[in-house]
Parts: C-alpha cells; sequence; structure tokens
C-alpha cells in the first residue's frame, strides 16, 4: 500500500513540473520551496536531539558550499526562487553542520584503544 501512495505521489509531482514548465519562474519557485522544505525534518530532528554522529560532515561541508555557490550564482543571476530558496537552505543546513561540528571531541580522532592515550 505504501508503493502504491508513493507512485501516486510521485505521478502527481511530475504531472505539476509539467505543467508548470511553461511558467519556469513559478517552476523555479515550487522547486526551492520542495527542497527547502525537504531540509526542515532533519533541522528539528538535530536541533531537538543534538545527535549528528549519523551524519556526515564532509557531505554537509560541501553541500553548505554548494548552497552558498547557488544562492551567489542567483544573486549575479537575480533568480529570486534561486536567492530565496538557498539562501533559507543556507541558514537550515549551516545551523545542522554547525551543530556537527560543535559535537565532534577534539581527542575524537585518537585510537583510544592504544594505552598512551586512553590515560
Amino acid at each position: 500500500m505504501n508503493l502504491l501512495k508513493i507512485v501516486a505521489a510521485v505521478a502527481v509531482a511530475l504531472v505539476a513540473a509539467f505543467g508548470l514548465v511553461q511558467y519556469p519562474s513559478l517552476l523555479g519557485s515550487v522547486a526551492a520551496a520542495c527542497t527547502t522544505l525537504a531540509f526542515l525534518p532533519q533541522v528539528i530532528h538535530t536541533i531537538r536531539t543534538r545527535d549528528t554522529a549519523a551524519i556526515s560532515l564532509a557531505m554537509y561541508v560541501m553541500f553548505v558550499f554548494g548552497v552558498l555557490c547557488w544562492l551567489i550564482y542567483g544573486i549575479v543571476s537575480n533568480d529570486m526562487p534561486l536567492m530565496m530558496g538557498n539562501g533559507v537552505t543556507l541558514v537550515l543546513s549551516s545551523v545542522v553542520l554547525y551543530l556537527k561540528i560543535k559535537s565532534i571531541s577534539p581527542t575524537s580522532h585518537l585510537d583510544e584503544t592504544r594505552p598512551e592515550v586512553a590515560q
């Protein structure tokens, strides 16, 4: 039953996207809203639990940098959907990145099984 719901949701999304092709700014706004809102559950969960163990630091560093580049591109090209979506996404993803960096202990890279380190 869940697979049927997923297929239906994808079909509706595809129909909506193709219907919006004739309105590029509206399509961009819908895309920006969807990708930005997709981040909210992760950000809310990370803020509430402070659990970042399963989050890749390298991925988030690259992602935040990429979103920053998209934001700059949106500003340079005067593309409001790009500016709005990536501006909000940059803030949300930066919060998660900050919490990830903050959660890393300065000695986390040391091997605790070595006697001289475990003291």
